[in-house]
């Protein structure tokens, strides 16, 4: 049944696909500030920018199963907490690990909130209004990719970069009253076949060794071992000489890649079995 207040609510669905779009691309402009001020090396700065990217993409997927069968709704107003609890830590903490500890966090809430928009956006509306409301869902996104260098800029130059992630706490205490009051709750617990953990999890492996050979390749060695810089993982040392660990990385993350897409052969070729 399509709720009497749909396009109200489609605001608040917008608004909230908003705030993860701009958190994308918004500590593009803070950089000079969070250099100065935490002392950020050249790497920790594309660890602020990447470990967010890297877990928002690699969780999607989950997360919109998990909706369809728990609520979309429900998925939806646990990722906004997320995402602002995480935004206030981002805009409190005076250290850089803290700050990409937060912005994992971040990513958590932000995977949540991208496919249960879309979903809630399908769920509630038909027809014609379907396609009216998702021009306007992806205007949003695209609009948002647009708005968060420069409301960084403007934040970061007249108040102060902990703003361009402390705005989020307002703005998203808003977002969950209106998505509370206005969105109807919607699942499809029916729907066939179980959560894809282990794509999820070779997901997650495939970006995560992927960012990590792309951002510390110049630290560690594109091949060969650094000897000015070796790699510590869980207390085990890399060998001081021989094959840096960034090309091992890049490897498991191409075969990662294939080991998915044999995963997601199989998922089509039993759904089509299924629906035979």
């Amino acid at each position: 049944m399509q709720s009497p207040n749909r396009w109200i609510s489609l605001v608040f669905i917008s608004m909230a696909i908003s705030l993860v779009i701009i958190d994308g691309t918004i500590v593009n402009t803070i950089f000079p500030e969070l250099i100065r001020e935490l002392n950020l090396s050249s790497t920790e700065v594309q660890w602020v920018q990447e470990s967010y990217i890297l877990v928002f993409a690699s969780l999607l997927l989950v997360w919109g199963s998990l909706a369809d069968r728990v609520g979309r709704k429900r998925l939806l107003l646990i990722g906004v907490v997320i995402f602002i609890l995480a935004s206030v830590w981002a805009g409190l903490t005076d250290s850089a690990a803290e700050l990409i500890a937060a912005r994992v966090i971040q990513g958590v809430g932000g995977a949540m909130v991208l496919p249960t928009t879309l979903s809630l956006v399908n769920a509630n509306f038909q027809g014609r209004e379907r396609g009216i409301a998702f021009a306007v869902w992806g205007a949003t996104i695209g609009g948002m990719v647009a708005v968060g260098p420069v409301l960084g800029g403007w934040l970061a130059t007249d108040f102060s970069w902990r703003w361009a992630f402390m705005i989020n706490l307002p703005l998203g205490i808003l977002i969950l009253a209106g998505l509370w009051i206005f969105v109807l709750e919607s699942k499809s617990p029916q729907r066939a076949g179980g959560i894809d953990i282990v794509g999820a999890v070779l997901s997650v492996i495939m970006f995560a060794t992927l960012v990590f050979g792309l951002i510390e390749g110049r630290i560690y060695g594109w091949w060969e071992v650094n000897p000015n810089r070796q790699f510590e993982l869980f207390g085990l040392v890399w060998p001081e000489t021989g094959l840096s660990p960034i090309p091992i990385a890049l490897a498991i993350s191409v075969s990662d890649n294939g080991a998915v897409c044999d995963l997601g052969k199989q998922a089509r070729e039993g759904a089509e079995e299924r629906s035979a």
